[in-house]
């Protein structure tokens, strides 16, 4: 099994503040601690994608990919 930890950039939220986070849920997570940010990342367990799967994966659904990171 292959875990991923994939960093995923949303559109800019017009009430993002990087000095006064909001946690809560979020589009890839129940529990986030900054709402309203850009980025966003989650883990990814598959254990037959490559990195270059994973990344057309989510760019399928319209999603841009910041960054991949297999986590060991």
């Amino acid at each position: 099994m292959t875990d991923y930890i994939v960093t995923l950039k949303m559109t800019k939220h017009p009430l993002h503040n990087a000095i006064s986070k909001k946690s809560g849920k979020c589009p890839v997570s129940p529990h986030c601690t900054d709402v309203t940010g850009a980025h966003h990342s989650m883990l990814l367990r598959d254990s037959s994608a490559s990195v270059e799967q994973v990344r057309a994966k989510y760019e399928e659904l319209g999603l841009h990919v910041t960054r991949i990171e297999v986590a060991d």
